[in-house]
């Protein structure tokens, strides 16, 4: 959400290849760590600047550093003074939740989405990834990153109109490889945190997904256990379908009229 320069200040040394190399390395694990989000930009005038988003005012404090961020930032800090300057907000990014505790988040992304793929489902924001446990076998969120990644392509050829099957399957199907593999990731970080993790899915109602009329509205069924789902209505009227036995959701659809 903030926009932010970061600016390295040489300490008397001349700057070759391998500390440029370092410079990118550095933005690149910060990313991989929650603490900037992607599409950041690494500008040389007298000194280097990088330009990132960052999903709160102290996400780059060294509080958040995983293990691979404070070793790169101990080299990074041999050859650099930084120093760092507020810009504005990036309205392409949301706020972020700042919630004390959640009951359950939902884990989500689209082709042109910037922000962290989990959702706080009491107040409807993005959580930073850095406050979240990291996936299994993991010191950091380079997995969430690269799951977001294949998503968002899948994603980007199914709405460009190539809308074939695969693509199609791919977003709609649970039991997808893409789909399996952000299933995954969703049911380690609930069994760490103690409450559910949802992992949405698209939904395409040529692709034999069921809704049941219940009352005056149509829920969705769950295509993995086929019991009818949940609705639940969070912070702004949002809403989702989900299944609390699978751990799978859907957004709502309107009103039977």
């Amino acid at each position: 959400m903030y926009y932010k320069t970061i600016e390295l200040l040489p300490k008397e040394i001349s700057i070759d290849n391998k500390i440029v190399d370092l410079i990118w390395q550095f933005v690149y694990i910060l990313e991989c760590n929650g603490q900037i989000l992607k599409d950041y930009k690494v500008i040389k005038n007298k000194n280097y600047r990088l330009y990132v988003t960052t999903p709160k005012k102290d996400s780059l404090s060294e509080k958040y550093d995983s293990i691979y961020v404070k070793s790169v930032r101990e080299k990074v800090l041999e050859y650099f003074t930084l120093s760092e300057e507020d810009i504005g907000v990036n309205i392409e990014s949301q706020e972020y939740c700042s919630c004390a505790n959640r009951d359950a988040i939902e884990m989500q992304t689209y082709n042109t989405d910037i922000d962290s793929v989990f959702t706080c489902c009491n107040c409807g924001k993005p959580i930073a990834l850095y406050e979240l446990p990291y996936p299994e076998n993991s010191a950091d969120y380079s997995d969430v990153l690269t799951w977001q990644q294949n998503y968002s392509a899948i994603d980007t050829l199914w709405l460009n109109c190539i809308s074939d099957r695969y693509t199609g399957n791919q977003r709609v199907n649970f039991d997808s490889a893409v789909n399996k593999q952000g299933i995954e990731i969703a049911k380690y970080l609930s069994k760490r945190l103690g409450y559910p993790v949802y992992y949405h899915l698209s939904c395409d109602y040529g692709k034999k997904i069921k809704v049941e009329k219940v009352g005056n509205k149509q829920i969705h069924v769950c295509p993995k256990c086929g019991n009818v789902m949940k609705r639940v209505e969070f912070s702004n009227n949002c809403k989702i379908d989900v299944c609390e036995n699978c751990a799978l959701s859907y957004d709502f659809d309107d009103d039977v009229i």
